[in-house]
């Protein structure tokens, strides 16, 4: 086999907490993150060790160079293998950049996760997938399980939960992005002011499908930053809410808003409207069973 197919996930946070700044410049976070069925595909070729790692997108806002985690995940299983191969990988993405769905968080994982399939019997695995998932990026800790999760510290701290409705999911984003470390930076600024969710409860909430306590806890304390940023995320969310869908938030650092709904068929009219509008539209659905 010189050639392996793999689908990169992407998440939503249905809640973040910022508990503070540590001492390395990062946050102390607390959030509840949950994988949907919307995905980028990874299509990866094995050359050898006599040619060069070549990567490419149908997406030219990606950069296809050594910036991307897909590259760094690569040279990190590298290190941990000590392999010499060198691959073709083509990323054909569906999730948006700079949206706050963890599109290239979930390339890398995959990396981490499904390439050592087409080394055989060359794996050395010294340190296991989380480890070398937390050389790579915040995020992609997360993606090597893909399963819902409380995740804490920057990161790297998950606990499994048990979310009992696989809601359908309505996704709109701006056809601008947003920096996380800008939107970090205003949080800073304006944390005094910020209402913080109570994620106990909103986990317990979701265990049981209690509608009333799922909406009173999707908060995202960057919210409020990010619209300072980019006031159309105030907008979309404030339509959301007028058209009875107040299941809803910002995911990330944003801009991609989301609404959850039991109702596919009413959620396909809402995406008709926001489309109309000239947004970025997706519908998906919460991933409670895919790795």
């Amino acid at each position: 086999m010189n050639t392996l197919t793999i689908k990169a996930y992407a998440k939503i946070n249905l809640a973040i907490n910022v508990l503070g700044k540590l001492e390395n410049g990062y946050h102390d976070i607390d959030m509840v993150t949950v994988p949907l069925f919307l995905h980028d595909t990874l299509e990866i070729t094995k050359l050898g060790a006599k040619y060069n790692t070549y990567l490419f997108s149908n997406d030219e806002k990606i950069p296809c160079d050594e910036t991307n985690l897909v590259y760094k995940a690569l040279f990190a299983l590298k290190a941990d293998h000590k392999f010499t191969d060198n691959f073709k990988i083509y990323i054909y993405k569906r999730i948006p950049v700079e949206a706050g769905l963890g599109g290239g968080s979930s390339d890398a994982a995959s990396i981490v996760k499904e390439l050592p399939a087409l080394l055989a019997n060359k794996i050395n695995d010294n340190y296991g997938p989380y480890s070398l998932a937390k050389q790579i990026g915040s995020d992609v800790s997360f993606f090597i399980k893909n399963k819902p999760a409380r995740v804490r510290k920057v990161g790297e701290e998950l606990e499994e939960i048990e979310i009992k409705c696989p809601y359908h999911v309505l996704l709109v984003k701006p056809s601008t992005g947003l920096s996380t470390k800008e939107v970090y930076s205003l949080y800073d600024d304006m944390k005094d002011d910020i209402i913080h969710p109570n994620i106990d409860e909103l986990i317990s909430a979701l265990r049981i499908d209690d509608e009333d306590k799922i909406q009173a806890n999707l908060i995202n304390v960057l919210t409020k930053p990010a619209i300072s940023k980019l006031p159309i995320i105030s907008d979309i969310l404030f339509q959301m809410n007028n058209m009875n869908l107040p299941l809803s938030g910002m995911s990330g650092t944003g801009s991609t808003c989301f609404a959850l709904s039991k109702d596919k068929k009413y959620l396909k009219a809402v995406a008709s409207y926001f489309e109309k509008q000239g947004y970025q539209v997706f519908l998906t659905q919460l991933n409670l069973t895919q790795k």
